[in-house]
């Protein structure tokens, strides 16, 4: 390597530096480590019909959203539809399983809390507190358990309080009162916790859920499933499952291969025409690899923040190239008529404002958008900048030298 070219050429010593940052990144050896969308890598699709038809589908549809959101997934859809007869809710939602699905949409979620036969507090009562949510292993146990820490209004604390009151203390020393707190998700007991005999009769803003299970995957589950539901009360009604089905990723998959071979066929197209305007394969070479680093780091970055790719993803990092190579073109003719700095300036200007152009028409989408055109706007946006302010000042530092 030629230490002494990329001292002098810091912005291409920059562009290197970042592109074994993004295959690192990316771990190619082991795959790809890009999160890909529904359209892509599949999941499961669930058609719901609510039970109460008079229920407003915005309101159904925006509980499901947000809960699918704590779940932690990122490319989701949830869309009211109707025929003549009935309203419908449709969930799409990547890497899910029909029991995922099911078990976290289709379920009311009416969440209570009991001491014996009084309520102490449905799900608008409590707040979860995530920053202390726990999961641990149980070494005598040998089981996995988790503790979700929640945080009682103060009427709840008072219904706590006055149903404690008349509790007796029972156990070694009285360390425990005679009733449990009992929790329930659509009338069905998911836990049953002991209560401390010095809680007895006190307004206690504080509690947490606690259980266990074999596997760390399973309590994730649980842990994910509960602090959703928590976090985002009940449905207004309850849906009745119409259709369940898993959506393949085969077509997905066949769809990035055929991409990936209309890319390279674009790309030798390009470069012919390229090497006819110029003559020069080193002009065509600088620009394929610019083009090449500016997909190699939109993925990085995608893969970084853990955006979800989607085809419309695919087609915005597809405009970033189309973009690059027009703009490529653009500083080698500032270049061919004669190199300047003011040559370089002035195509820098263009590509400046090409970049604003682009990123202000973008960032409503960003705001406003849902699905399929925010991914697009998101990945449009990283690429454009990612090109902006790394790869095509890179190219202008190679470039000048074909021209001096």
């Amino acid at each position: 390597m030629n230490w002494e070219y990329l001292i002098k050429k810091p912005r291409v010593a920059l562009l290197l530096l970042l592109l074994l940052w993004a295959f690192l990144q990316l771990k190619p050896w082991a795959g790809l480590n890009v999160d890909w969308g529904f359209d892509i890598q599949g999941g499961a699709r669930i058609v719901m019909k609510p039970l109460n038809q008079s229920v407003n589908l915005e309101d159904i549809t925006l509980v499901i959203q947000n809960r699918l959101n704590i779940y932690g997934l990122r490319d989701i859809r949830v869309r009211g539809a109707s025929d003549l007869q009935n309203k419908y809710v449709v969930v799409e939602a990547a890497g899910l399983s029909e029991e995922d699905v099911e078990k976290l949409v289709a379920s009311e979620g009416k969440f209570e809390g009991k001491i014996g036969n009084f309520t102490v507090f449905r799900g608008g009562d409590v707040k979860v507190d995530k920053a202390r949510i726990r999961i641990f292993y149980d070494r005598e146990a040998r089981v996995y358990r988790y503790e979700i820490p929640i945080i009682l209004s103060p009427e709840a604390a008072k219904r706590f309080a006055e149903a404690t009151k008349n509790l007796i203390p029972v156990g070694f020393n009285g360390t425990y009162l005679d009733k449990n707190f009992d929790f329930y998700i659509d009338g069905q007991l998911v836990e049953s916790l002991p209560i401390s005999s010095e809680l007895r009769g006190r307004e206690t803003p504080t509690a947490a859920i606690t259980g266990r299970a074999g596997s760390y995957d399973e309590v994730k589950k649980n842990v994910k499933r509960l602090t959703a539901i928590l976090m985002t009360g009940a449905i207004p009604t309850k849906l009745e499952i119409v259709s369940m089905q898993n959506v393949s990723p085969i077509l997905g998959y066949e769809f990035l291969k055929s991409t990936a071979v209309a890319g390279l066929f674009a790309a030798i197209f390009v470069s012919l025409v390229i090497l006819m305007r110029y003559r020069n394969p080193r002009i065509v070479g600088a620009i394929l690899f610019t083009a090449f680093s500016e997909m190699v780091l939109t993925l990085a970055v995608a893969s970084l923040i853990n955006w979800q790719l989607d085809l419309s993803a695919i087609a915005g990092i597809i405009i970033t190239l189309g973009t690059g190579i027009d703009q490529q073109i653009i500083i080698t003719d500032e270049f061919l008529y004669g190199y300047s700095k003011k040559g370089e300036k002035e195509a820098m200007f263009v590509i400046l404002a090409a970049f604003g152009t682009i990123v202000a028409a973008m960032v409503p989408l960003l705001f406003i958008g849902v699905g399929v055109v925010r991914g697009f706007a998101v990945t449009t946006v990283i690429g454009m900048a990612i090109a902006y302010f790394i790869t095509r000042p890179a190219y202008v530092e190679i470039a000048a030298d074909f021209f001096k």
